[in-house]
């Protein structure tokens, strides 16, 4: 995989004026963005392409209170094995909502008051807290995964603050400008942010999730609470948190179908020194027991995949075992290079993974292992290169449903890599 971002900034006054372009090439040995294996039953098995996202855009500040934000964004795929119907939605009554693809669209376009403690913003804006496996930009998706037309409400003071926000997430259509087609999921949350001391902090969240317009139910609904708590202190670092997931789903025959899920992550690390730092990772999110009445799948929030879950963008927080090792090498301020290896394995086995939804025809629950390296190089202030490569080996999981004939699955090892360059400037008006 390969890209190029660009980013330029520039302020007159009280105007500043941006330029963000992205360049990625991606390959893909053995999988794709639904299917594992060399038998997918949509999409490439082997696949490369090229992403290109550029987005553009003026900040403007009118006085001490009142600022804004209007900008566009085009972001396309090239030589990408999927056709669009590939993504049409299920979940968003059969609409397109492509990750990679959504050409000259809406980006960031907002309005902001502030005074005293505090802060609100109405418009479209991404919305991202903490370590972002709750809540995430989903920025590494080409159009961005999580993209929020909402209002919010920040009351700040000191290091404090709690945020309020309800809105609606952007569907990806590349064939309609996103004014003039409907939103996806609707939700809000409050979140807090807590400095409890130097070493300790607390994030408590609730959080709202619903849709009505599917074409797979008549109604979801999701409440999520828990907390994100940190630690630091002489090098060690841990971060952790813990979502409880209660609701309900109207299936199309009018069944009420309970919703009682978790999840939860503890990431441990120690940096040794400037250049080192080694550090290992637990998540989990339940999956469906299919003998219960109730659904216990946790379905990961509005939270980012890629960063934690191998960087093959094989898992993601539901149904799901992760045990991971790291180790951080910084031998220069401006390099920086991660190895990651992780053990995947379902909680329930016959519960979705990708686009199996129907899970995997297997007794063990063993998915695999992932070991990925990467790569990030800070040219200079304005031009950054990330490049990386990842290995997954399948686990017993996947051999069993390939020996149980399970359709569109093989049980070869599968290969990723990617090259990306990113551009920022920054110029006055």
């Amino acid at each position: 995989m390969m890209s190029t971002s660009t980013t330029i900034y520039a302020q007159t006054g009280n105007t500043q004026l941006f330029i963000d372009i992205r360049e990625r090439i991606e390959h893909q040995e053995n999988l794709n963005d639904k299917f594992y294996g060399d038998s997918p039953k949509v999409g490439s098995a082997s696949d490369s392409y090229l992403l290109s996202r550029v987005r553009i855009g003026i900040d403007h500040q009118f006085n001490e209170q009142w600022s804004t934000r209007f900008s566009l964004q085009d972001s396309r795929v090239f030589g990408w094995g999927f056709e669009d119907s590939a993504w049409i939605s299920a979940e968003f009554e059969h609409l397109e909502n492509n990750p990679q693809s959504d050409p000259m669209e809406l980006g960031e376009t907002w309005l902001q008051y502030q005074s005293g403690l505090i802060t609100s913003k109405i418009g479209r804006q991404s919305i991202h807290y903490g370590n972002k496996r709750v809540f995430g930009p989903g920025a590494w998706k080409n159009s961005g995964k999580w993209v929020w037309d909402a209002a919010k409400m920040r009351i700040k003071q000191n290091k404090n603050w709690l945020d309020l926000f309800y809105g609606q997430t952007v569907i990806h259509d590349p064939n309609a400008f996103s004014l003039e087609h409907r939103h996806g999921f609707t939700g809000g949350a409050v979140y807090g942010h807590f400095v409890l001391s130097p070493e300790w902090l607390i994030e408590p969240m609730l959080i709202h999730k619903l849709n009505h317009d599917s074409n797979s139910y008549q109604n979801k609904e999701l409440f999520y609470y828990g907390a994100r708590i940190q630690w630091q202190s002489a090098g060690w670092k841990l971060d952790s948190t813990y979502l409880q997931q209660r609701g309900e789903v109207i299936d199309d025959a009018n069944r009420r179908v309970n919703s009682n899920a978790h999840g939860y992550h503890v990431d441990l690390s120690h940096r040794i020194n400037p250049i080192w730092a080694f550090g290992s990772t637990l998540a989990f999110a339940s999956g469906d027991d299919k003998s219960s009445a109730e659904n216990e799948r946790f379905d990961g929030v509005y939270g980012a995949a890629d960063k934690y879950y191998g960087r093959m963008n094989l898992m993601a927080w539901s149904n799901l075992k992760d045990y991971g090792l790291f180790a951080n090498y910084r031998p220069h301020r401006d390099w920086e290079l991660q190895a990651e290896y992780h053990q995947f394995y379902a909680d329930e086995i016959q519960d979705a993974w990708r686009a199996y939804k129907n899970g995997l025809n297997a007794q063990s629950h063993h998915y695999g292992n992932e070991l990925d390296f990467t790569a990030h190089y800070q040219i200079n202030q304005q031009l950054k290169i990330q490049a990386g490569i990842g290995l997954f080996m399948p686990g017993d999981a996947i051999q069993q449903a390939v020996d149980n004939q399970q359709s569109f699955l093989s049980d070869d090892p599968a290969y990723s890599g990617f090259l990306q360059i990113q551009y920022k400037f920054k110029q006055e008006l």
